[in-house]
C-alpha cells in the first residue's frame, strides 16, 4: 500500500498521490503584508472562493495532489484554509513546516530569543518542526507532511545552517522528506554538500528552483550526486525564469534523467495584502501551465507519456517513500 503521507485532512498512502504538483501556494504574502490589515484585511472566505475555482481546473486536468510550500515565517500559512480547500475540492493538499531565508523571512524573533533569552535556536526549531509534523500547526490539528529549508545565494548564512541542522535532525528522527528553496542560480550544490555532511537521505530531498538557472552544467553537476531530485518548480513563461530552463528540462529527460526531476510552478493563487495588477508578462504563472503549455512542448520535442508520468506521478511518490 506504499508509505503513509500526511495531508491536511489526514494520512493517505503514497499510492494515492497520483499526479502531484510539488510546489505551489494558495495564499501568500511577503513579510509585512499583515501590517496592512486595516486596509486589506485577511478574508479567508473570499480567498477560499478564488482557490476553489483554481482547484476545479486542476481536478479537470487530472491533478490529484498539491503541496502548499508556504513555510512558518513567511506567506501567511493558514492550515484551516488548506483543510477546507481539500475537503471541498477532493484534492489532496500537503502542508509543510520549515523557515525561509534569513534575508526574506523574519529571523528577528529567533535571533532575539537566542541573544536576549539565551535560547538555543536549533533546539527551538527542532521542537517547532516536530510539533507541527506530529501534533499539528497551531490549534488547527492539521499536521505538516513535509519539511522545507531555504538558503541565500551564493552563500548559506549561519542562521540558515542552523535551520538546516534542525530540519535534518527532525527528518532523520521522523522519516520526513525535505524540499528546498534556492534563492539564486548557484547554491544548489552547496545545499547538497551540507545536507550530505549532516547525514540527510538524498532520496528524500528536492533541491528546488532549478529554473533560476539555464546553465545545463549546473543541473548536471547536481545530478552527479545520487539520490537527489531536482525541482524545476518555478516552471512558467515568466520574467524570473531564464528562457533556456524549459529546454534544459527536455534535454535532461532525453539524457535519461526523467526519474530525478520534479515539475511544478511556485504559483500564488491569492496575494495577501493590498491588491495589485499582475503584469501581462506574468500571465503564464499559474498551476495549469505545465498541462496547457509545457507538456505539449515536451511532447512535440519527443518526450513520451511514460516519461511525463514518471515525473508527475512516480517521482513524487518515490520522494515521499524515500526509495
Amino acid at each position: 500500500m506504499g508509505t503513509t503521507v500526511m495531508t491536511v485532512t489526514g494520512p493517505i498512502s503514497s499510492e494515492e498521490l497520483g499526479v502531484t504538483l510539488m510546489h505551489e501556494h494558495f495564499a501568500f504574502g511577503y513579510p509585512g503584508w499583515y501590517a496592512d490589515d486595516s486596509l486589506a484585511p485577511y478574508d479567508r472566505q473570499a480567498i477560499e472562493a478564488v482557490c476553489l475555482k483554481v482547484l476545479e481546473g486542476l481536478k479537470e486536468a487530472g491533478i490529484r495532489t498539491v503541496v502548499d510550500a508556504t513555510p512558518v515565517d513567511i506567506g501567511g500559512r493558514d492550515p484551516f484554509l488548506l483543510r477546507s480547500l481539500s475537503e471541498k475540492s477532493g484534492i489532496h493538499i500537503i502542508a509543510l513546516t520549515g523557515i525561509y531565508t534569513e534575508c526574506g523571512g523574519v529571523p528577528g524573533y529567533f535571533k532575539w530569543l537566542a541573544e536576549m533569552g539565551g535560547r538555543n535556536t536549533e533546539e527551538d526549531l527542532c521542537e517547532l518542526f516536530t510539533k507541527e509534523l506530529t501534533i499539528g500547526i497551531g490549534k488547527s490539528g492539521v499536521k505538516a507532511g513535509l519539511l522545507k529549508i531555504a538558503t541565500s545565494d551564493p552563500v548559506i548564512t549561519e542562521y540558515e545552517k542552523t535551520a538546516i541542522r534542525a530540519a535534518v535532525r527532525v527528518s532523520k528522527e521522523l522519516g520526513v522528506s525535505i524540499t528546498t528553496h534556492v534563492e539564486g542560480p548557484t547554491v544548489g550544490p552547496a545545499q547538497q554538500d551540507l545536507l550530505l555532511e549532516l547525514g540527510a537521505d538524498p532520496k528524500g530531498i528536492i533541491i528546488g528552483h532549478q529554473n533560476n538557472s539555464d546553465d545545463l552544467d549546473y543541473h548536471l553537476s547536481q545530478l552527479q550526486k545520487p539520490g537527489f531530485y531536482l525541482g524545476f518548480d518555478r516552471t512558467a513563461n515568466i520574467p524570473m525564469e531564464p528562457p533556456g530552463s524549459e529546454d534544459n528540462i527536455i534535454s535532461l529527460i532525453k539524457q535519461g534523467y526523467a526519474d530525478r526531476l520534479i515539475l511544478s510552478h511556485d504559483s500564488i493563487t491569492v496575494w495577501l495584502g493590498r491588491p495589485w495588477v499582475r503584469p501581462a508578462t506574468w500571465a503564464d504563472w499559474n498551476p495549469l501551465y505545465l498541462h496547457t503549455k509545457l507538456i505539449p512542448k515536451m511532447k512535440a520535442a519527443g518526450v513520451t507519456d511514460d516519461q511525463i508520468k514518471t515525473i508527475l506521478v512516480d517521482n513524487p511518490r518515490r520522494f515521499f517513500e524515500r526509495g
